[in-house]
């Protein structure tokens, strides 16, 4: 890939992705902003390095996942989880109280977890993605996977003790 145009357009369409990849590391809006521009600014400079055009999301979202962590390295810090994608439009009040609910409990996961649940549901990688963009093995996190399930069942079971668990 070697157009901006394309680059650009590529971003334009993951933009949102790469911001819900950030914010799950870094636990916040600012820093996961900061996470995205500086991720994008590196995608850019480095983009000579990407060696097949079909494999520009993992790329990007392992350039997203470093910088975020690098990010949290930084600053030494823990800081409070952002309500940035809680005001999810939808019609019934139940679905919006499931999904807050449902984020929620996803956002209260601890790392590794919480990253792999977000890859694999919310951005749709396949494992083998999410192995690339954590540097972890397959079977690795298929493990996390299995466990992060887990943990949100028990979370939401209260919740949801008679609707889906």
């Amino acid at each position: 890939m070697t157009d901006k145009d394309e680059f650009c357009r590529h971003i334009k369409q993951l933009e949102k992705s790469m911001y819900r990849l950030a914010i799950s590391i870094v636990k916040n809006q600012t820093d996961a902003e900061e996470a995205v521009l500086e991720s994008i600014c590196r995608a850019y400079a480095n983009l000579s390095s990407l060696k097949n055009d079909d494999a520009f999301k993992t790329w990007l979202f392992r350039i997203v996942h470093n910088t975020s962590v690098e990010l949290i390295r930084k600053n030494a810090k823990v800081t409070s989880c952002s309500e940035s994608d809680k005001n999810i439009p939808d019609e019934r009040a139940k679905d919006i109280t499931t999904r807050l609910v449902l984020r929620e409990a996803v956002e209260s996961l601890k790392q590794p977890y919480r990253t792999v649940i977000i890859l694999f549901y919310y951005e749709g990688l396949s494992v083998s993605e999410i192995a690339k963009v954590t540097e972890t093995m397959s079977v690795t996190v298929r493990q996390q996977l299995s466990r992060g399930r887990k943990m949100l069942k028990t979370l939401l079971k209260e919740d949801f003790e008679n609707e889906f668990i």
